[in-house]
């Protein structure tokens, strides 16, 4: 099981940054390059804070799907755009653990480690 509980607050540092972009929610990811980053990553039981440099807010409605290696959750972002938020293990990132937020025409994939 992931060592995320969203009954509990945690934090994560983003050590690299790479977005995607698609032309719709099914089409292949154009992936652009990875970036190094340090950005300060909150999980709450009710919300996703990601420290960029606009913070980027992600309200949780429900869990969509937990895993093993995956859990899903489907959110509302500040401007009300429903998206969703993945925390994964990922066996080409050993030891870290990627989060992802994922709206249907842009995904941005941080790799990170716990704080």
């Amino acid at each position: 099981m992931l060592a995320f509980n969203v009954q509990a607050q945690s934090y994560l540092r983003a050590e690299t940054f790479t977005m995607g972009t698609r032309s719709s929610e099914y089409a292949p990811i154009q992936w652009g390059e990875s970036n190094n980053c340090s950005i300060l990553v909150e999980l709450y039981s009710t919300k996703v804070v990601i420290n960029s440099k606009v913070t980027q807010m992600y309200y949780i409605i429900n869990q969509t799907f937990s895993g093993d290696e995956m859990n899903t959750w489907l959110c509302k972002d500040a401007n009300g755009i429903t998206c969703k938020f993945t925390m994964m293990r990922m066996y080409k990132y050993p030891g870290y653990m990627v989060c992802q937020v994922e709206y249907n025409d842009a995904i941005w994939f941080y790799v990170c480690t716990h704080e």
